[in-house]
């Protein structure tokens, strides 16, 4: 068995490529109408073809559920902020750092699946090292072993 990646389900399935592909730059790479797979793995359904799939009713849907988050890093998240800040965005809090030094924001698409777009893991150890923090203060503070963050900082 091989795991192909999330599949949501979205009530516009337009609206959710169009948000998909201009806030998180992801691609389409095969869409068949009702179903679209995005580069990274994720994949859209509209509800009205996963109700008729499954036999389920419409109320068995509960959008904004809270209990699960798609998880994306960027490697210029200055400037991806930056980008998306005036954007018809639902955002929850702020730009956050996390206690290992990572910026991470967090923002609803349009059916309230929640995205999570944090700094990419090596570009946050440069700036960690090039803000002062040697090997050792870097292997305490990211919890990476320290040949990841040697190899990184190659």
């Amino acid at each position: 068995m091989k795991y192909k990646g999330p599949m949501l389900v979205v009530k516009d399935i337009e609206q959710s490529k169009a948000f998909y592909t201009k806030i998180l730059q992801v691609r389409v790479i095969s869409d068949l109408g009702d179903n679209a797979t995005l580069t990274g793995g994720l994949s859209l359904q509209t509800e009205e073809s996963w109700l008729e799939f499954t036999n389920c009713q419409k109320d068995f849907f509960s959008y904004g559920g809270n209990v699960a988050e798609f998880y994306f890093e960027e490697p210029d998240f200055d400037a991806f902020i930056a980008r998306i800040e005036h954007e018809d965005i639902e955002f929850l809090g702020e730009v956050a750092t996390m206690p290992w030094g990572q910026k991470v924001i967090r923002f609803y698409d349009p059916d309230k699946h929640i995205i999570e777009v944090g700094e990419d893991l090596a570009v946050m150890v440069k700036r960690l090292h090039n803000e002062g923090l040697t090997i050792d203060e870097l292997v305490k503070k990211t919890y990476m072993k320290k040949g990841i963050i040697e190899r990184i900082l190659k």
